[in-house]
Parts: C-alpha cells; structure tokens; sequence
C-alpha cells in the first residue's frame, strides 16, 4: 500500500505555520506498514486542491490530507474533495448535532457559519472530531480512498488514531509488517552517532536506520520491515542490540521516554534522595524533574543560588574561595553540591554555575563555560563544560547535562546511596 500525504493551507504553504502534521503522519503511516510515496502542500486555492487531489488518486492507493475544513470562506477542502469525487456535498444531520452540542456545552450559540461543517460528500463515511467542530470523512476518488482530517494537530491526530488507524488495518490491500524502536541518546554528537552506526545507516538497509537531533538529544531511529509481524521483529533483533551495544550507557531510553523520566527511574529504583543548587541554570534542573510524576519523593529541594551572597548563607560556600576563584569554577561548584546536600539531608546533592552569556564571558571564562557538581557519600566530582549558543540554549544544555551526570552516577553505583547520607 502507497500513500500521498497532502497539507492544505495558505498559512502552511507560506511557512508561517510549521507542518508539524505531515512528519508525523508519515511516521505513524510507515509504523502501519503504508510506505509513503511523496508528500505535498497546497494552498486554500479550490483548483490546485483538486488538481493535487487527481494527480494522487492516479498514483497511490490512499491519501491523507489535512486542513481546510474550517467554517471560513477560504476553507474549501470538501468543496474540492466532493468535485474530484462527483459528489455533490449534503448536510449530515449526526455531524451537525454534534458540532451545536460542542456550542452548547461551552455556553454558546452555534454561528450560522459553522453549519457548513456539516455538509459532507455523498457516501462518504464521517470521521467524528471528539476535540473540535470539524467532522473528517473518507471517500473514493477513482481507486483510492481519501481521508481528510483537521489542519488542528491535535484533532487530526485524536481523529487518525480512533479512526484512520481501523480504516486502514481493514483494507484488503497489501502492507508489509513494521518494527519500530527508537533509541536516545544524550552527550553523543550527530557526527559521532553516524560515524558509530558506519555501514548500519546506509540507505536502503532492512532495518532502515534514520537520525533525529533536539534539544541535544540524537535518537536512533530502527525501522524494520518485513512479510509479518515475526518476520519483522527478526530483522529487527541483531541490528537493536548491535547499536546498544555501540552506544552502551550513552542510550538513556527508549520510544517516548526523555532524559528526565530515566533519571527520575533510577532515583526511584535506588530509593535516592536528591537536593539541586542551580546559578547559571536558574531553576530549570528542577522544572525538568517536576515535569514527572511522584519526583517528590526523590527531589528534596531546588534552590536557585544566583548570588555570591546566596551561596554563602544558604549552601555554605566560603566567602573567601568565591573571592579566589570565582563563582564559576570548579570548587565553587564542588562546594554548592556538598552544600545543598548537607541542607537537605540528601543522598546526592547536585550543582550548576556558569556563564549563559551574553555578557559576563572573558579570556579565561568564555561564555558557556559550565561546572556540574555532583557530591554523594562517595564523594564529590565536578564536570567542566564549554558550551556553545545564545543564553536560553546554553541554560537548556547544562541543565541537561546535569541530569546526564546524575543519571549515569545512578547507573553505577550500589545500593550505598540508601544508607550513607
């Protein structure tokens, strides 16, 4: 099975709104076994919808397209939609019910306007839009099926998972099984990542290996197809543990999973207590943590020690070592760590200081220059960064590689952090 994907939308086309949409249909539409034959974006001009629309149903077996199903004048996708189907559009009494019923629970009227969101194509089948006004619907055009879901992500994607996802499993054509797994990786550049991957990355490979790089995260992506679903899993196997096997303790999770849930998944698994003293990364460590449920019961405290005078009086640190050295330095961090740690009681106490720019950098301090300190009845050891990028990427980064410090300490300790505080 081959599929089009087709964006509509002049807000789209234009590049003021990122086509978020398509990525991720493609993606889900691969994990279904439906290879993707090309993707395209049309504007809110009724001609070129329809032109996109015929030269697909000429070419694949489905298209998916999104947007233009609004209440203006210039949503005119089922307009174009019941033309290249000889159609003619009809009010669907169930669609329009639903879409007042939506008014009424918000405590308005229904505008007039909106009633032609009901009007759907003859013999379509209606997809109901359980996050918006917008129903989808799917219909024939020559020998493909067509489904148009909402521009909205959120409602296209509710609507593609309750409802595009059966649609397509029950189509007697032809899909090869898919495995999908997705590794993550932090503290590894991109270059490095592909040049670990060698001749596993080439193109054309079963599995298909693919690279996505956010947020200074490289996840591995392994795609792998195959005759049935134990076929697939087989191609898979070798090729998934090869790449663990390269990239070790630099993988910090998998599918959904972010480096914050997988360091928050050791502290549980330890039963590890943990107190944080951000400077340079002004409480963005524990904004991260508190992103997970239950971290309250690990994370004893944040304090954010922007000033000299702060880490004095509340973490300890001797006036006259920030004097000497410096609030960005390696013992200053050292010494926030141990601090917050003592305060709070903590089995791990964890630090930043640093220069996130753009101002405040020097020959011997540039800016981005980050200490991560991490104490534990272990000790204490201090990391050094040189970061590159304005002042909000460079807070991003050290806070993430504070986390990255303090998951892989996790992952190689004993059981000593439950007993020495």
């Amino acid at each position: 099975m081959k599929a089009v994907i087709v964006s509509i939308g002049d807000e789209v086309l234009t590049g003021e709104v990122a086509d978020t949409n398509a990525a991720w249909i493609a993606e889900r539409l691969l994990e279904l076994g439906v290879e993707i034959a090309y993707h395209t974006c049309v504007g809110d001009v009724e001609e070129h919808i329809e032109q996109s629309l015929r030269y697909a149903a000429k070419r694949v077996n489905l298209i998916v397209a999104t947007g233009g199903l609004g209440p203006t004048h210039d949503d005119l996708t089922r307009h174009a939609a019941a033309k290249v189907a000889s159609a003619p559009l009809e009010p669907h009494e169930e669609s329009l019910a639903a879409i007042e019923d939506r008014f009424r629970r918000f405590g308005r009227p229904m505008p007039a306007q909106n009633r032609i969101q009901a009007m759907i194509p003859r013999d379509a089948a209606v997809l109901p839009n359980s996050e918006g006004t917008a129903p989808g619907f799917i219909l024939r055009i020559g020998e493909a099926y067509a489904a148009f879901l909402p521009g909205v992500p959120r409602e296209m994607k509710a609507m593609f998972e309750r409802s595009l996802v059966p649609f397509i499993t029950d189509l007697p054509l032809e899909r090869r099984a898919v495995r999908v797994e997705r590794l993550h990786t932090f503290g590894v550049p991109e270059s490095t990542v592909n040049e670990r991957l060698g001749a596993l990355a080439l193109r054309g490979e079963n599995p298909l290996i693919g690279l996505r790089v956010g947020g200074g995260v490289v996840s591995i992506k392994l795609l792998a197809t195959g005759p049935d679903p134990e076929s697939a899993e087989r191609v898979l196997g070798p090729t998934l543990e090869t790449v663990k096997q390269r990239f070790g303790d630099a993988i910090f999770g998998t599918g959904a999973e972010t480096l914050e849930l997988a360091t928050a998944r050791l502290l549980e698994s330890h039963g590890t207590t943990l107190a944080i003293a951000e400077s340079c990364t002004g409480g963005l460590i524990g904004h991260l943590l508190t992103n997970v449920p239950g971290i309250s019961r690990f994370l004893l405290e944040d304090l954010v020690t922007y000033s000299n005078v702060a880490k004095t009086e509340l973490l300890g640190v001797p006036a006259e070592m920030l004097e000497s050295v410096g609030a960005v330095s390696e013992p200053v961090a050292g010494a926030m760590a141990e601090g917050v740690r003592r305060r709070a009681k903590a089995a791990i106490g964890l630090s930043t200081t640093g220069i996130a720019g753009p101002d405040g950098g020097s020959a011997e301090k540039p800016v981005g220059l980050v200490y991560i300190g991490l104490a534990s009845g272990a000790g204490t050891k201090v990391e050094r960064l040189t970061l590159v990028g304005g002042r909000e990427l460079i807070k991003d980064r050290a806070a993430k590689y504070a986390l990255n410090l303090l998951r892989l300490h996790l992952m190689r300790i004993g059981d000593w952090s439950k007993r020495d505080m």
